[in-house]
Protein backbone atom coordinates (compact mmCIF):
# COMPACT_ATOMS: atom_id res chain seq x y z
CA UNK A 1 0.00 0.00 0.00
CA UNK A 2 2.57 2.14 0.57
CA UNK A 3 4.32 1.77 -1.98
CA UNK A 4 1.57 2.05 -4.60
CA UNK A 5 0.97 5.84 -2.68
CA UNK A 6 4.43 6.92 -3.16
CA UNK A 7 4.21 5.46 -7.14
CA UNK A 8 1.16 7.96 -7.64
CA UNK A 9 3.19 10.52 -6.09
CA UNK A 10 6.24 10.19 -7.81
CA UNK A 11 4.74 9.86 -11.58
CA UNK A 12 2.95 12.57 -10.70
CA UNK A 13 5.78 15.01 -9.57
CA UNK A 14 8.43 13.31 -12.76
CA UNK A 15 4.76 14.58 -14.76
CA UNK A 16 5.01 18.27 -13.72
CA UNK A 17 8.94 18.23 -13.37
CA UNK A 18 9.21 17.11 -16.60
CA UNK A 19 6.39 19.63 -18.61
CA UNK A 20 7.55 22.50 -16.16
CA UNK A 21 11.11 22.17 -18.01
CA UNK A 22 9.69 21.86 -21.39
CA UNK A 23 7.91 24.99 -21.00
CA UNK A 24 10.63 26.91 -19.90
CA UNK A 25 12.91 25.16 -22.45
CA UNK A 26 9.74 26.70 -24.71
CA UNK A 27 9.74 30.07 -23.69
CA UNK A 28 13.51 30.36 -23.95
CA UNK A 29 13.22 29.21 -27.44
CA UNK A 30 15.50 25.74 -26.73
CA UNK A 31 14.80 22.64 -27.84
CA UNK A 32 12.97 20.03 -25.42
CA UNK A 33 15.35 18.07 -23.97
CA UNK A 34 14.47 15.34 -21.21
CA UNK A 35 17.82 15.62 -20.03
CA UNK A 36 17.56 18.06 -18.11
CA UNK A 37 14.49 17.16 -16.84
CA UNK A 38 15.66 14.00 -15.58
CA UNK A 39 18.53 15.95 -13.20
CA UNK A 40 16.00 18.46 -12.26
CA UNK A 41 14.39 15.13 -11.01
CA UNK A 42 17.04 13.45 -9.56
CA UNK A 43 18.10 16.46 -7.54
CA UNK A 44 14.83 16.70 -6.01
CA UNK A 45 14.43 12.96 -5.25
CA UNK A 46 18.18 13.02 -3.43
CA UNK A 47 16.40 15.85 -1.16
CA UNK A 48 13.91 13.27 0.45
CA UNK A 49 17.06 11.17 1.56
CA UNK A 50 16.72 12.80 4.33
CA UNK A 51 13.45 11.35 5.21
CA UNK A 52 14.65 7.63 3.42
CA UNK A 53 12.98 5.56 5.80
CA UNK A 54 9.61 6.61 5.07
CA UNK A 55 10.07 6.92 1.52
CA UNK A 56 12.81 4.77 0.04
CA UNK A 57 12.87 2.13 2.29
CA UNK A 58 11.38 -1.29 1.54
CA UNK A 59 11.90 -5.14 2.85
CA UNK A 60 13.11 -7.61 0.49
CA UNK A 61 11.58 -10.59 1.17
CA UNK A 62 14.12 -13.43 2.12
CA UNK A 63 12.38 -16.25 0.09
CA UNK A 64 13.38 -14.59 -3.41
CA UNK A 65 17.60 -14.46 -3.04
CA UNK A 66 19.02 -15.61 -5.77
CA UNK A 67 22.35 -17.61 -5.99
CA UNK A 68 24.17 -17.57 -9.17
CA UNK A 69 28.15 -18.59 -9.62
CA UNK A 70 28.10 -17.46 -5.72
CA UNK A 71 26.83 -14.45 -5.44
CA UNK A 72 23.78 -13.98 -3.66
CA UNK A 73 21.65 -11.17 -4.95
CA UNK A 74 18.78 -10.49 -2.26
CA UNK A 75 16.36 -9.87 -5.33
CA UNK A 76 16.63 -11.36 -8.43
CA UNK A 77 15.65 -7.52 -9.82
CA UNK A 78 18.83 -5.85 -11.25
CA UNK A 79 19.33 -2.37 -11.91
CA UNK A 80 20.73 -2.48 -15.81
CA UNK A 81 23.54 -0.23 -17.23
CA UNK A 82 22.65 3.28 -17.80
CA UNK A 83 22.68 5.45 -14.22
CA UNK A 84 26.09 6.89 -12.76
CA UNK A 85 24.50 9.19 -9.93
CA UNK A 86 25.75 7.16 -6.85
CA UNK A 87 22.84 8.93 -4.22
CA UNK A 88 20.58 7.60 -6.91
CA UNK A 89 22.03 4.49 -6.79
CA UNK A 90 21.87 4.18 -3.53
CA UNK A 91 17.90 4.92 -3.05
CA UNK A 92 17.36 2.20 -5.67
CA UNK A 93 19.14 -0.49 -3.68
CA UNK A 94 17.06 1.06 -0.57
CA UNK A 95 13.67 0.08 -2.69
CA UNK A 96 14.95 -3.57 -2.87
CA UNK A 97 17.04 -4.34 -6.20
CA UNK A 98 19.19 -7.04 -5.59
CA UNK A 99 22.04 -6.08 -7.36
CA UNK A 100 23.13 -2.89 -9.71
CA UNK A 101 24.76 -2.81 -13.04
CA UNK A 102 27.00 0.67 -13.37
CA UNK A 103 27.35 2.90 -15.92
CA UNK A 104 29.67 1.41 -19.28
CA UNK A 105 32.83 2.71 -18.71
CA UNK A 106 34.98 3.68 -21.62
CA UNK A 107 39.07 3.74 -21.85
CA UNK A 108 39.05 7.81 -22.56
CA UNK A 109 37.20 10.22 -20.98
CA UNK A 110 33.87 11.08 -23.08
CA UNK A 111 31.00 14.24 -23.30
CA UNK A 112 28.98 11.64 -25.07
CA UNK A 113 26.60 13.05 -27.98
CA UNK A 114 25.56 16.64 -28.64
CA UNK A 115 22.53 17.73 -26.74
CA UNK A 116 19.78 16.91 -26.93
CA UNK A 117 20.37 13.48 -26.71
CA UNK A 118 17.70 11.83 -24.12
CA UNK A 119 13.68 11.83 -24.93
CA UNK A 120 10.24 10.39 -24.63
CA UNK A 121 9.49 8.40 -27.69
CA UNK A 122 6.27 6.65 -28.71
CA UNK A 123 6.59 3.22 -30.43
CA UNK A 124 3.48 1.04 -31.53
CA UNK A 125 1.22 2.66 -28.83
CA UNK A 126 3.46 2.25 -26.36
CA UNK A 127 5.66 4.63 -24.19
CA UNK A 128 9.83 4.37 -23.93
CA UNK A 129 12.81 6.18 -24.24
CA UNK A 130 15.07 7.22 -26.92
CA UNK A 131 19.02 7.95 -26.24
CA UNK A 132 22.40 8.22 -28.43
CA UNK A 133 23.94 9.22 -25.02
CA UNK A 134 27.46 8.56 -26.73
CA UNK A 135 28.44 6.62 -23.00
CA UNK A 136 29.78 10.09 -21.90
CA UNK A 137 31.84 8.82 -18.55
CA UNK A 138 35.76 9.96 -16.93
CA UNK A 139 37.67 7.47 -18.34
CA UNK A 140 38.89 4.72 -16.75
CA UNK A 141 42.04 6.08 -15.30
CA UNK A 142 39.66 8.26 -13.43
CA UNK A 143 37.24 5.47 -12.87
CA UNK A 144 39.80 3.18 -11.32
CA UNK A 145 40.49 5.89 -8.38
CA UNK A 146 36.87 6.50 -7.80
CA UNK A 147 35.34 2.99 -7.57
CA UNK A 148 37.04 1.74 -4.49
CA UNK A 149 35.40 4.46 -2.24
CA UNK A 150 31.85 4.18 -3.73
CA UNK A 151 29.13 4.01 -1.03
CA UNK A 152 27.50 1.42 -2.44
CA UNK A 153 29.53 -1.39 -2.25
CA UNK A 154 28.48 -1.04 1.85
CA UNK A 155 25.25 -2.40 0.62
CA UNK A 156 27.15 -5.72 0.33
CA UNK A 157 24.96 -6.77 -3.12
CA UNK A 158 26.46 -7.28 -6.11
CA UNK A 159 27.95 -4.50 -8.42
CA UNK A 160 28.20 -5.24 -11.81
CA UNK A 161 30.95 -3.42 -13.70
CA UNK A 162 30.21 -2.57 -17.43
CA UNK A 163 32.83 -2.49 -19.95
CA UNK A 164 32.95 -0.92 -23.34
CA UNK A 165 35.73 -0.21 -25.52
CA UNK A 166 36.77 0.82 -28.90
CA UNK A 167 38.73 -2.27 -29.69
CA UNK A 168 39.67 -5.53 -28.19
CA UNK A 169 42.44 -4.46 -26.48
CA UNK A 170 40.61 -1.89 -24.80
CA UNK A 171 37.86 -4.04 -23.31
CA UNK A 172 40.97 -6.40 -22.00
CA UNK A 173 42.94 -3.07 -20.88
CA UNK A 174 40.04 -2.01 -18.43
CA UNK A 175 39.17 -4.86 -16.98
CA UNK A 176 43.11 -5.09 -16.08
CA UNK A 177 42.96 -1.86 -14.54
CA UNK A 178 40.27 -2.44 -12.33
CA UNK A 179 41.59 -5.82 -11.06
CA UNK A 180 44.18 -4.19 -9.82
CA UNK A 181 42.28 -1.29 -8.42
CA UNK A 182 39.95 -3.60 -6.68
CA UNK A 183 42.63 -6.06 -5.88
CA UNK A 184 41.92 -5.26 -2.05
CA UNK A 185 38.22 -5.29 -1.97
CA UNK A 186 36.67 -7.52 -0.64
CA UNK A 187 33.29 -7.17 -2.08
CA UNK A 188 31.75 -9.24 -4.67
CA UNK A 189 31.18 -8.03 -8.14
CA UNK A 190 30.83 -9.42 -11.77
CA UNK A 191 31.92 -7.32 -15.36
CA UNK A 192 29.62 -7.08 -17.73
CA UNK A 193 31.13 -7.18 -21.15
CA UNK A 194 28.96 -4.59 -23.36
CA UNK A 195 29.27 -5.74 -26.96
CA UNK A 196 26.37 -4.36 -28.75
CA UNK A 197 26.82 -0.61 -28.39
CA UNK A 198 27.91 1.03 -31.02
CA UNK A 199 28.63 4.56 -29.48
CA UNK A 200 32.50 3.95 -30.64
CA UNK A 201 34.62 5.65 -32.58
CA UNK A 202 33.91 3.63 -35.59
CA UNK A 203 30.38 2.78 -35.10
CA UNK A 204 30.86 -0.67 -35.09
CA UNK A 205 30.59 -2.93 -31.96
CA UNK A 206 32.33 -6.33 -30.53
CA UNK A 207 29.51 -8.33 -31.40
CA UNK A 208 30.52 -7.49 -35.41
CA UNK A 209 32.94 -9.46 -35.33
CA UNK A 210 32.63 -12.76 -32.78
CA UNK A 211 35.96 -14.00 -33.24
CA UNK A 212 37.02 -10.69 -30.88
CA UNK A 213 34.93 -11.84 -28.42
CA UNK A 214 36.02 -14.69 -28.20
CA UNK A 215 39.44 -13.75 -27.72
CA UNK A 216 38.20 -11.04 -25.18
CA UNK A 217 36.13 -13.38 -23.26
CA UNK A 218 39.41 -15.98 -23.07
CA UNK A 219 41.19 -13.08 -21.89
CA UNK A 220 39.67 -11.20 -19.50
CA UNK A 221 39.03 -14.95 -17.83
CA UNK A 222 43.01 -15.48 -17.57
CA UNK A 223 42.86 -11.53 -15.86
CA UNK A 224 39.96 -12.62 -13.43
CA UNK A 225 37.84 -15.25 -11.57
CA UNK A 226 35.16 -13.18 -11.31
CA UNK A 227 31.47 -13.98 -13.34
CA UNK A 228 31.33 -12.29 -16.52
CA UNK A 229 28.40 -11.33 -18.38
CA UNK A 230 28.05 -10.77 -22.05
CA UNK A 231 25.05 -8.36 -23.29
CA UNK A 232 23.78 -8.40 -26.36
CA UNK A 233 21.92 -6.40 -29.03
CA UNK A 234 18.15 -8.03 -29.66
CA UNK A 235 18.79 -6.48 -33.42
CA UNK A 236 21.47 -8.83 -33.50
CA UNK A 237 20.55 -12.07 -35.89
CA UNK A 238 19.38 -15.29 -34.12
CA UNK A 239 22.34 -17.08 -35.98
CA UNK A 240 24.42 -14.98 -34.51
CA UNK A 241 23.10 -15.28 -30.79
CA UNK A 242 23.52 -18.59 -31.19
CA UNK A 243 27.45 -18.40 -31.93
CA UNK A 244 27.21 -15.95 -28.94
CA UNK A 245 26.29 -18.98 -26.76
CA UNK A 246 28.55 -21.08 -27.82
CA UNK A 247 31.16 -19.18 -27.53
CA UNK A 248 29.86 -18.01 -23.63
CA UNK A 249 29.15 -21.83 -22.93
CA UNK A 250 32.86 -22.90 -24.02
CA UNK A 251 34.09 -20.46 -20.93
CA UNK A 252 34.24 -19.98 -17.01
CA UNK A 253 31.12 -18.36 -14.98
CA UNK A 254 29.38 -16.60 -17.88
CA UNK A 255 26.17 -14.98 -17.59
CA UNK A 256 24.19 -13.48 -20.52
CA UNK A 257 22.66 -10.75 -20.72
CA UNK A 258 19.68 -10.55 -22.95
CA UNK A 259 19.41 -7.73 -24.00
CA UNK A 260 20.14 -3.99 -24.65
CA UNK A 261 17.94 -1.40 -26.62
CA UNK A 262 16.75 -1.35 -30.21
CA UNK A 263 18.00 1.05 -33.07
CA UNK A 264 15.05 3.44 -34.22
CA UNK A 265 15.18 6.55 -35.91
CA UNK A 266 13.90 9.77 -34.02
CA UNK A 267 11.36 10.27 -36.56
CA UNK A 268 9.90 6.85 -36.16
CA UNK A 269 9.31 7.58 -32.61
CA UNK A 270 7.67 10.78 -32.75
CA UNK A 271 10.66 12.71 -31.94
CA UNK A 272 11.13 16.32 -34.22
CA UNK A 273 14.80 15.97 -35.82
CA UNK A 274 15.29 19.61 -34.19
CA UNK A 275 14.76 18.01 -30.74
CA UNK A 276 17.23 14.94 -30.93
CA UNK A 277 20.75 15.78 -31.79
CA UNK A 278 21.62 12.13 -34.00
CA UNK A 279 19.51 10.92 -36.88
CA UNK A 280 18.72 7.47 -34.12
CA UNK A 281 19.49 6.41 -31.04
CA UNK A 282 18.70 3.13 -28.96
CA UNK A 283 14.86 2.97 -27.70
CA UNK A 284 13.90 1.07 -24.21
CA UNK A 285 11.13 0.35 -22.73
CA UNK A 286 8.26 -1.92 -22.92
CA UNK A 287 7.75 -2.38 -26.71
CA UNK A 288 11.23 -4.38 -26.05
CA UNK A 289 9.61 -6.82 -24.02
CA UNK A 290 8.53 -9.50 -26.67
CA UNK A 291 12.08 -9.83 -28.37
CA UNK A 292 13.29 -9.67 -24.68
CA UNK A 293 11.51 -12.70 -24.21
CA UNK A 294 12.52 -14.56 -27.36
CA UNK A 295 16.04 -14.04 -26.93
CA UNK A 296 15.94 -15.69 -23.43
CA UNK A 297 13.80 -18.41 -24.93
CA UNK A 298 17.09 -18.69 -27.46
CA UNK A 299 19.54 -18.86 -24.59
CA UNK A 300 17.51 -21.08 -22.45
CA UNK A 301 19.17 -24.23 -24.33
CA UNK A 302 22.42 -23.15 -23.53
CA UNK A 303 22.64 -24.03 -19.52
CA UNK A 304 24.02 -20.74 -18.69
CA UNK A 305 22.45 -18.08 -16.33
CA UNK A 306 20.59 -15.27 -17.88
CA UNK A 307 19.88 -11.81 -17.39
CA UNK A 308 16.54 -10.53 -18.86
CA UNK A 309 17.02 -7.28 -19.89
CA UNK A 310 14.81 -4.81 -22.11
CA UNK A 311 11.03 -3.73 -21.56
CA UNK A 312 10.39 -5.45 -17.51
CA UNK A 313 8.72 -3.53 -15.48
CA UNK A 314 5.82 -5.88 -13.54
CA UNK A 315 5.15 -9.02 -12.09
CA UNK A 316 3.95 -10.67 -14.90
CA UNK A 317 6.95 -9.74 -17.40
CA UNK A 318 9.20 -11.41 -14.75
CA UNK A 319 7.05 -14.24 -14.37
CA UNK A 320 6.90 -14.91 -18.07
CA UNK A 321 11.02 -14.60 -18.53
CA UNK A 322 11.45 -16.68 -15.55
CA UNK A 323 9.23 -19.51 -17.07
CA UNK A 324 11.49 -18.90 -20.59
CA UNK A 325 14.84 -19.29 -18.53
CA UNK A 326 15.82 -16.27 -17.04
CA UNK A 327 17.21 -15.92 -13.80
CA UNK A 328 17.87 -12.50 -13.09
CA UNK A 329 15.96 -9.48 -14.44
CA UNK A 330 17.27 -6.22 -15.31
CA UNK A 331 15.51 -3.07 -15.32
CA UNK A 332 16.05 0.73 -17.09
CA UNK A 333 14.00 2.65 -17.75
CA UNK A 334 11.02 1.21 -15.24
CA UNK A 335 13.33 2.71 -12.77
CA UNK A 336 12.64 5.80 -14.76
CA UNK A 337 9.53 6.11 -14.67
CA UNK A 338 8.42 4.56 -11.43
CA UNK A 339 10.95 2.90 -9.47
CA UNK A 340 8.31 1.81 -7.24
CA UNK A 341 7.82 -1.07 -9.48
CA UNK A 342 10.75 -2.57 -7.28
CA UNK A 343 8.77 -3.19 -3.97
CA UNK A 344 5.85 -4.33 -6.23
CA UNK A 345 7.34 -6.57 -8.10
CA UNK A 346 9.47 -8.05 -4.75
CA UNK A 347 6.33 -8.46 -3.10
CA UNK A 348 4.55 -10.42 -5.66
CA UNK A 349 7.88 -12.65 -6.33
Amino acid sequence: MRAGFFSLCYRIARYTITYTVYFFQYLLSRPKDLETAVTCGDKALSTFRVFSPLFFDFNIPKEIETEVYGMKFPSPIVGASFKSELQILEIWFRMGLGGIILKTIMQEERDGNLRPRLQDAFFDGQKGLLNSMGLPGPGIDEFAIAIPKFSIWDYGRPLGISVGGDSREDYVDTVATLEQALCEKDSVYFYELNISCPNTKTGKSLSDNLQDLELVLQEVRQLTSNPVSVKVSPDQKDGDLKRIGEISKSNHKVIINAGNTTYKKSIDVGIESSHFSSVGGGLSGPVLFSRTLDVVKLFSGFNIPIMATGGISTINHVAALQEAGATLFGMATALVFDPYCIPKINRNL
